[in-house]
């Protein structure tokens, strides 16, 4: 999720908020296009169709699973097994990236990048939170949901832990899930005016310093309008999902992924001005990189994608392709959020 190019699409000027939502899902049926029934109410404002999924007619199991693996845990390989067994008695096809599918064998079909996920009904994703946006590189053009199951620590990204597993598999084979989208960002490193890169990300990119104890200096414009410039060691571009990683971190706030909007979240600035701040999803931001400062690189999802050069612009504005992920569970957001970083909860 190069492998976080999504395709090109136009954005709707004036485009409103609009919030992520959870839709029941049944699983796409063989040979079929899945149909879309209408909103009880009215038929939904042109502009928030692209990001509206409504429940699919019909019910139907879960026929095609793709696996996604941790590189190098060997919980995952074991769990990537047994899962893999576990749908086969199910007559559900299994398919793998050519690595992954080596490493489990057995009825594991090996599928290539390229339109990995495109005809599947859903991957599941067994590691970290890194896993998971490495799976999202290639889930998002695709469209395919993806499904988290934590072998690492946080797993803030996550719908099951190992342990559910299990009692969860008939559930999501039989009866389908959830879909809850995801904003996304997208955009561009522009150098002596043309485009030298482009890029996706679920979480945030990130402009950074590459030597340690330095600063670099940066022009940001929002909107299309000029709005500072700072020196720090970084600047990072965030979207809902990414605001409990690297910028909460930087003391950036907590966004409910409900929330269409980017986060703006300075690193160590050496400034009077500290503080992130909110913009709306149809706000564009540009980074110029400027003089007098030390070499500056650019990183997406925590992937370090290139160095740039003095005058170098990064353009970043919301991605045009939601992240989609399977749900089982209706727990809020906010509970999440309590669990994960255990906040108290004694009101006594």
């Amino acid at each position: 999720m190069d492998r976080n190019v999504a395709p090109d699409r136009r954005r709707v000027p004036g485009r409103p908020l609009c919030a992520a939502r959870r839709h029941a899902v049944a699983a796409r049926r063989p040979g079929r296009e899945p149909r879309v029934l209408p909103p009880p109410d009215e038929e939904p404002r042109r502009s928030e169709r692209r990001h509206r999924h409504r429940p699919l007619r019909g019910g139907g199991a879960v026929k095609r699973v793709g696996l996604f693996l941790h590189g190098d845990r060997a919980e995952a390989e074991t769990t990537g097994r047994w899962l893999a067994g576990a749908l086969e008695k199910r007559g559900i096809e299994v398919r793998a990236l050519a690595a992954d599918a080596a490493r489990l064998g057995g009825p594991v079909e090996p599928a290539d990048e390229a339109g990995f996920g495109s005809d599947l009904d859903l991957i599941f994703v067994l590691g970290g939170d890194g896993t998971l946006l490495r799976a999202a590189a290639l889930a998002v053009p695709s469209g395919a949901p993806l499904l988290g199951v934590n072998l690492g620590r946080l797993g803030f990204l996550a719908e099951l832990e190992r342990g559910e597993l299990e009692g969860a598999l008939d559930r999501i084979c039989e009866h389908g899930f959830q879909i809850e989208t995801r904003m996304t960002l997208e955009g561009e490193v522009v150098v002596g005016g043309e485009i030298a890169e482009r890029f996706t990300a679920v979480n945030d990119i990130i402009v950074s310093k590459v030597t340690p104890g330095r600063l670099i200096k940066l022009e940001v414009a929002l909107g299309g309008e000029p709005f500072t410039t700072l020196a720090a060691d970084g600047l990072i571009v965030a979207t809902p999902t990414g605001s409990t990683a690297y910028s909460f971190s930087a003391h950036g706030p907590i966004v409910s992924p409900r929330l269409d909007c980017l986060v703006l979240t300075p690193v160590s600035p050496h400034m009077l001005f500290d503080r992130a701040i909110v913009v709306g999803r149809d706000d564009s931001v540009v980074i110029t990189v400027l003089p007098d400062g030390d070499a500056v690189s650019l990183s997406t999802d925590g992937r370090k994608e290139s160095e740039l050069p003095i005058g170098a612009q990064v353009r970043v504005r919301a991605g045009s392709l939601p992240l989609k992920l399977a749900k089982i569970a209706a727990a809020p957001f906010w509970q999440l959020v309590r669990e994960k970083f255990h906040l108290p909860d004694d009101y006594h």
